[in-house]
């Protein structure tokens, strides 16, 4: 009988904990890149929901004098920032500085900025601040030019964490290792740019459902844009909670823009937004036990990605219904308490593969996507 009382027990704990770890914590990415406290206001009223995690982009022309306007504000909305830290320059877009960070070049900006970061959160005199610190995303692409040389990805990832480790400041960081949902490079295999689980907490992924507007690309579900790589790291990373740091879908009414190198056609015109958007969040239940988080990448940049942006935007009725489940959660967790005994609480054994192309992309849609992003940066700024 105490064999049977204790066994309860135990599955009910162990139940409890799996319900909680199969929770997902909803963030975003919003309009004006945390800048404005009305765009991240009223995006949490059209969905009724309040957020875990809003997402920032900054670069090397950038310092705490901005980030602390904008980390300030994210804050201020009781989220955790996801900062993504990109080693680039607005007047040298196509250098690689992954070299020059590893011979020390950048010591000086990477120390003013850790220190400047350690003033401003512990000011905050709060124990359980942090924010997440995303550092040369979609290193598996070709669209920036830290992408494509996995050596001295390593090298520099870790000389950039040993600096903040020197000064005390990984206390403070929760570091997330982002690849893109496809292989563009030359090696087809991300793994190779994996810098250790000493200085990785979240793997990450980011994926967008493109439609039709590429030759090479049709309307994708959730499921075919991540179960590949999803698989690939529970296989070889189990011990670390996934993100999906970013991810959106295209309005079928978007058409091919040649101006960006979009070669597609516009069949896709029947598909739904709003059912792909609740299709998301089935499959994320369903099949993905291992992501803990969902970032909605929510501007229209290269295609209409948000949901309450513009008029002709769709899917923010399904978003706010969906959203609203008892699974998808507002509040963040640290990637500690997604792990028990080096292993991701209730992860499931869901394992699926899908092979998808998108090696085809032009030059000129690289390169305008090189200087639109150095624009949305440059946009908000407050120098």
């Amino acid at each position: 009988m105490c064999k049977l009382i204790f066994l309860v027990v135990v599955t009910y704990i162990t139940s409890i904990s799996t319900i909680a770890s199969a929770k997902t914590i909803l963030g975003a990415y919003i309009l004006d890149n945390g800048y404005s406290p009305a765009n991240m206001t009223a995006f949490k009223t059209d969905i009724n929901k309040d957020l875990g995690i809003i997402h920032i982009f900054t670069s090397f022309d950038y310092d705490w004098n901005t980030l602390r306007v904008q980390n300030t504000n994210i804050m201020a909305q009781g989220a955790t920032s996801m900062i993504t830290l990109e080693p680039t320059l607005a007047q040298r877009q196509n250098d690689n500085l992954l070299p020059e960070i590893i011979a020390g070049d950048w010591d000086g900006y990477l120390d003013q900025w850790i220190a400047d970061f350690k003033i401003w959160i512990e000011e905050l005199d709060d124990p359980d601040a942090r924010v997440l610190l995303r550092f040369a995303h979609e290193f598996n692409g070709i669209w920036y030019p830290w992408s494509n040389d996995p050596e001295n990805y390593i090298l520099a990832w870790r000389y950039v964490h040993n600096r903040f480790e020197a000064a005390d400041a990984n206390q403070y960081v929760e570091w997330v290792w982002n690849a893109n949902s496809v292989d563009v490079d030359d090696y087809n295999d991300i793994t190779l740019y994996y810098p250790g689980d000493d200085v990785v907490d979240w793997t990450s992924i980011d994926g967008y459902n493109w439609g039709s507007n590429f030759s090479f690309t049709r309307w994708n579900t959730f499921a075919e844009l991540f179960e590949e790589k999803y698989a690939l790291l529970m296989l070889h990373y189990p011990n670390h909670p996934i993100l999906i740091a970013e991810v959106a879908s295209a309005e079928p009414s978007d058409v091919p823009n040649s101006l960006l190198g979009q070669d597609g056609d516009d069949s896709d015109r029947t598909e739904n937004k709003g059912r792909w958007i609740t299709e998301m969040f089935k499959q994320l239940r369903s099949q993905f036990h291992g992501i803990k988080g969902l970032v909605w990448f929510n501007i229209n940049k290269e295609l209409s990605w948000s949901i309450n942006e513009a008029e002709h935007n769709t899917g923010v009725a399904k978003f706010k219904k969906v959203v609203n489940r008892q699974y998808v959660k507002s509040e963040f967790r640290s990637a500690d308490a997604y792990t028990r005994h080096g292993k991701l609480i209730g992860a499931g054994h869901h394992v699926q593969t899908h092979a998808a192309g998108f090696h085809q992309l032009p030059k000129s849609f690289i390169e305008q996507r090189r200087r639109q992003h150095h624009q949305m940066l440059a946009d908000k700024a407050q120098k």
